[in-house]
C-alpha cells in the first residue's frame, strides 16, 4: 500500500520546512525512509559526491565512514546511476550479484560493521543539478521488495521540488552576502564542503591573476607554501571537524600579498544543493585604503579640511605627502593635523593612525 494522503500532506509540511531551514532534511529524509520500510536515508549529488550531504541520525557514523574513508570515490552503487537518471527505482539486485556484494570491500569494509546491506535509490533535480535518495536498509531485514519501494519514484520528484527552492533561496542569500561583502570593500570567494569555489565577488574576480587564479572550480596559487595551505584548509573542511585555521599569505612578485581567512557562512545560505558551507575573505595589502572623512568629520567634530587630512594620514601618506594631495601648504596642514590632535585626543601622528583604524571608521 502506497503512502495515503495524510502521509503525503505530512511531508510536503516537512519539505517546504526544509527548503526554508536545512537543518530539517534530516526529518524529511526520515519519513520518506519510513514510508519505504528503510532504516536510514541520505541524499547525494549523482555526478561529483562530498561531505556534509544531509542524512539521518540512524546513519551519521556510516556517511561519514563513507566520505573519511574515501568510499565515495569507488561505491560499486554508482552503477545505478545511469537508471535513476532515467527516472528508475533500484536496488542492490538491479545491479549487483549475490556473488559480487558477498565478496565487495564496499559491502564487507563499509556497510557490514554498520549493520547495513541493503539500499534502494531515486533520482531527482535540484536546479540543473542531478541528485538521488538513498534509502540505507539493515542486513538483518534482507532486501527491499520492488512493491515496497515503488512510491519512492514519486517522494524523489516531491523532494525535487523543495531541493530546487532550497537551492534557489541559498543561491540568494549568498549573492546577496558576497554582494554586502563588496559594498564594504571586501573580496570574498564562497567554499563548498570540500573547498571547492562556489561563488566570488566582483572584488575578488578583480584579484585574479596567473599567480592567483581559480580553474575547475579550485583556487589556485603559484606559491608553494601557500598552495600547500589552501590543501589543508580544503581537507579541514572535508572533514567537517571544528578547525581554527589561521591566515594564509600568498606571495606575490613585485606585490605585497594577499591575506586569505576562512570564516563560517550565515545558515541561510547553506542549501545542502547549493554546497556553500563557508566564506574566504582576500585582503589585499596592497590596496589603498582610507577611512571616510565625512564620518571622521562627524564622529571627532573636525571640519571637512580636517577630515580630509586626516582621512590622508591615516592611510600612511606623511603630512609633506598628504598637503601635496590636498594641494595645500605644509604650514596649513601642520595647522590643522594640531587642531585634529586636539579633537581626537592624540597628541602625534602614530597615536591618530591608530585610532583612525578602527574597523568601524574603513
Amino acid at each position: 500500500m502506497g503512502p495515503t494522503d495524510d502521509t503525503i500532506r505530512r511531508l510536503d509540511e516537512g519539505l517546504g520546512e526544509a527548503a526554508l531551514d536545512p537543518s530539517r532534511w534530516g526529518a524529511v529524509l526520515a519519513m520518506v525512509s519510513g514510508l519505504v520500510g528503510g532504516d536510514g536515508a541520505m541524499l547525494l549529488q549523482s555526478h561529483q559526491r562530498a561531505p556534509g550531504v544531509p542524512c539521518t541520525p540512524e546513519i551519521d557514523d556510516l556517511v561519514a565512514d563513507y566520505f573519511r574513508h574515501g568510499w565515495h570515490m569507488r561505491d560499486l552503487r554508482t552503477r545505478a546511476v545511469p537508471r535513476v537518471m532515467r527516472g528508475e527505482v533500484v536496488t542492490d539486485h538491479d545491479i549487483l550479484t549475490g556473488e559480487e556484494m558477498a565478496r565487495a570491500p564496499f559491502y564487507n569494509e563499509l556497510l557490514v560493521p554498520h549493520g547495513y546491506h541493503w539500499f534502494a535509490v531515486a533520482g531527482f533535480h535540484a536546479g540543473a543539478e542531478h541528485w538521488a535518495v538513498s534509502v540505507q536498509r539493515k542486513a538483518r531485514r534482507g532486501p527491499f521488495a520492488a512493491e515496497q519501494v515503488r512510491p519512492l519514484a514519486g517522494l524523489a520528484r516531491r523532494l525535487g521540488q523543495a531541493a530546487t527552492l532550497s537551492e534557489a533561496l541559498g543561491r540568494a542569500a549568498l549573492d546577496g552576502t558576497l554582494r554586502g561583502l563588496d559594498q564594504v570593500a571586501q573580496a570574498a570567494l564562497a567554499l563548498d564542503g570540500s573547498g571547492r569555489i562556489v561563488g566570488a565577488n566582483a572584488r575578488a574576480e578583480a584579484l585574479l591573476d596567473a599567480a592567483f587564479r581559480i580553474s575547475d572550480g579550485v583556487l589556485r596559487v603559484a606559491d608553494p607554501r601557500a598552495r600547500d595551505e589552501i590543501a589543508a584548509l580544503a581537507q579541514a573542511l572535508q572533514s567537517r571537524r571544528p578547525f581554527a585555521a589561521g591566515p594564509v599569505l600568498v606571495p606575490r612578485p613585485d606585490r605585497r600579498p594577499l591575506v586569505l581567512r576562512v570564516l563560517p557562512l550565515a545558515e541561510a545560505a547553506r542549501s545542502p544543493f547549493l554546497g556553500a558551507s563557508a566564506l574566504l575573505t582576500i585582503t589585499d595589502l596592497e590596496a589603498e585604503r582610507r577611512p571616510d572623512p565625512t564620518l571622521l568629520a562627524q564622529v571627532f567634530g573636525l571640519t571637512a579640511a580636517e577630515a580630509r587630512l586626516a582621512a590622508f594620514l591615516a592611510a600612511g601618506a606623511s603630512l609633506e605627502e598628504a598637503a601635496n594631495a590636498l594641494g595645500i601648504a605644509v604650514g596649513t596642514a601642520r595647522s590643522q593635523i594640531k587642531a585634529v590632535f586636539a579633537k581626537t585626543g592624540t597628541g602625534r601622528q602614530g597615536a591618530l593612525v591608530a585610532l583612525l583604524g578602527a574597523p568601524g571608521l574603513w
